[in-house]
């Protein structure tokens, strides 16, 4: 017999019930479909994560200075205004595993437009801080070297700011007013999104560091500093490279703990990675908990189909079939059964997984390995759970097959 006429005699007898074979494919649809969903999800969540570590990078560090603990309390140890920008430059120079550095003074202050007024975060920082961070404009250009030598009143703007500000007004070359000083917009940077913890990365305006310290920043002393690793340098040698240039510019003994703190953004970067892995597993987890109890449905229909058709098995049997015969019979039949139930199972599983996208502006990733990932799952889980009962039918005695009732 070809496979051709076993998969056709396998859709005659299953649309002999049904109701039966419809609830049974049911089982099926709704186990597929949630393994589609939430894969998508799953994979639309990492997608996510990766594009963020790739725009905010992760080979960069945070050092921010916190005093010192001594005899149980934080001494504030002789911080000067400037003491970021020396030990940035310091960094810069004398350490060769980094590539950048620079100080950052960051303020939450009222910026005002022609247009409108907007309570921001407003940062000082070097030129180098746009190759630290990866951050590039859309618009107009980033400021340089000569604009902070030149104390040019200058700044480039994340896209939040300048929507809040200007709305949908071009604005490159508009002025903004902080402290009641005038700067002039050189430069819109692209987006950078949102952080895990609901952080706007766009929400923020940039100013060269010596005119913002002179003009915006005041008596507030900047405690923190940007660095990153030279193209092919591993971070940690970047960290232990400064935490040593620091200690020695701190003048810390041996006995004395780091007056500084170094974070490192590869780390966060993993986290976020393992978080969002270990996310995916536990939604494939409940997905295939759906697709088990699919499988037992369909377990359950072939057991009662063997059941009823026993009489039909005795009388294939006693024209020639054989034990494998009917394995295959029944076995194909369960194939089937899940094969309809994956092909409708991934068309509604992209169809939830775009309505979560829709009503709750999640990312979501549907691929063509998807479609393949619901054949095998449906094919496995038809011969998993059909294998028993197919197994049994070819394990009737022919005699006793004709007897039954």
């Amino acid at each position: 017999m070809s496979p051709l006429t076993v998969i056709y005699e396998a859709f005659i007898s299953l649309s002999h019930n049904k109701v039966r074979t419809g609830l049974s494919v049911l089982g099926i649809v709704i186990g597929i479909a949630s393994v589609i969903a939430m894969v998508a999800v799953g994979e639309g969540a990492r997608q996510r994560v990766e594009r963020q570590i790739e725009s905010l990078g992760d080979d960069w560090l945070t050092i921010r200075f916190w005093g010192m603990q001594r005899g149980g309390v934080n001494r504030q140890q002789g911080v000067q205004p400037y003491l970021a920008e020396s030990d940035a430059d310091a960094i810069g120079s004398e350490c060769p595993a980094v590539r950048a550095a620079t100080p950052s003074n960051t303020m939450r202050v009222q910026v005002v437009s022609s247009f409108r007024n907007h309570q921001t975060s407003v940062q000082g920082v070097y030129p180098d801080y746009f190759d630290i961070r990866r951050w590039r404009t859309v618009e107009g250009r980033l400021f340089t070297d000569d604009d902070m030598i030149a104390l040019r009143r200058v700044c480039c703007i994340g896209q939040s700011s300048a929507a809040e500000l200007f709305g949908g007004v071009y604005p490159i070359g508009q002025t903004i007013r902080v402290n009641r000083i005038t700067f002039e917009v050189v430069g819109l940077l692209e987006t950078k999104g949102t952080g895990g913890e609901g952080r706007d990365f766009d929400d923020v305006i940039l100013f060269p560091w010596r005119v913002f310290q002179r003009l915006v920043a005041g008596n507030e002393i900047s405690q923190t500093m940007y660095a990153a690793a030279a193209h092919g340098a591993p971070l940690s040698i970047a960290r232990e490279q400064i935490r040593a240039l620091l200690r020695q510019r701190h003048r810390l003994t041996k006995e004395e703990n780091d007056d500084f703190r170094v974070v490192d953004r590869s780390v966060a970067a993993q986290a976020s990675a393992e978080t969002t892995r270990t996310f995916n597993w536990l939604l494939m987890t409940i997905a295939c908990i759906s697709l088990v109890v699919g499988g037992v449905g369909i377990m359950n229909v072939t057991l009662v189909s063997v059941t009823e058709r026993t009489r039909e098995i005795g009388t294939r049997m006693a024209i020639g079939a054989n034990g494998t015969h009917i394995l295959g019979q029944f076995l194909t039949e369960a194939v089937v059964l899940c094969a309809v139930g994956g092909l409708f199972g991934f068309l509604g599983g992209v169809l939830v997984a775009q309505l979560v996208s829709w009503r709750l502006g999640w990312d979501v990733l549907i691929s063509t390995w998807m479609a393949l990932l619901a054949i095998l799952f449906s094919t496995v889980v038809g011969l998993t759970f059909g294998f028993y009962p197919a197994w049994r039918a070819s394990r009737l005695d022919p005699i006793e097959a004709l007897r039954y009732e």
